[in-house]
């Protein structure tokens, strides 16, 4: 059985700079505190954007990985963002 590798890209538009930093600073630690065994992830903010690319071994790894992150960047969106 073949395993396809995932791979995805998220970009998210703020209103603001500060807005973006708001969520960005918020999420960061969570990316750097997460095991990332079958997956990897690039978080970074460019100006009012926030951008996620994320690669995983494996369709299942990219699903959870992304599930997790968007969780995250819900959820600092609804209290600070």
């Amino acid at each position: 059985m073949k395993v396809l590798r995932g791979e995805a890209r998220i970009e998210l538009e703020f209103d603001t700079e500060a807005q973006a930093e708001v969520v960005y600073a918020a999420v960061l630690p969570e990316v750097h505190s997460s095991p990332m065994n079958r997956a990897g992830a690039t978080f970074k903010r460019e100006g009012s954007k926030i951008i996620l690319e994320v690669s995983a071994k494996d369709a299942a790894s990219l699903r959870a990985s992304l599930s997790s992150f968007m969780r995250w960047l819900k959820l600092a969106i609804e209290l600070g963002g």
